[in-house]
């Protein structure tokens, strides 16, 4: 099962119903209303995996129509929305678990996640903004600046 599947079957019993249409275009684009997220059939399954987990964030976090990114209240909406979808793709410890599989550059990572590079690269850039330069998770220290780096912590 891929991630996508596993995330598809994860909004089925949230009460989800996810629906693939052809949006008439290959740019990742997809909505949430209500209990209904809709996903451009067009795209790779990566991409979906990834629209998908941005769209449940939208699911759980979002009231209303925050489609005016010109308003400061609504960019704020979305970012914690992205945020939440972003968790249900990887934590930063997760990471570290693509590492410990032999996962050694961002390609092999965004591969082991199902994700593609922008994305994984997007995803290092905000735990840079939440983090800082680096830090503690469990046994770990993960650096995200300049580089992504891992260290173990005996």
């Amino acid at each position: 099962m891929t991630r996508y599947e596993g995330l598809l079957i994860k909004a089925e019993k949230e009460g989800v119903e996810v629906l693939e249409i052809d949006l008439g275009t290959n740019k990742k684009c997809g909505k949430c209303i209500n209990n209904i997220i809709i996903i451009n059939k067009n795209l790779s399954n990566k991409e979906k995996h990834e629209l998908l987990a941005e769209e449940l964030g939208h699911y759980y976090k979002t009231f209303g129509d925050i489609t005016d990114q010109s308003k400061i209240e609504n960019r704020k909406e979305e970012l914690k929305a992205r945020r939440k979808g972003r968790k249900l793709i990887l934590e930063p410890l997760d990471l570290v678990y693509a590492f410990r599989c032999g996962c050694n550059n961002i390609y092999e990572m965004a591969d082991f996640f199902e994700i593609t590079e922008k994305e994984l690269n997007e995803i290092v850039k905000d735990f840079r903004k939440q983090y800082g330069l680096g830090k503690k998770f469990d046994k770990y220290f993960i650096t995200f600046e300049p580089n992504l780096g891992f260290c173990k912590i005996f």
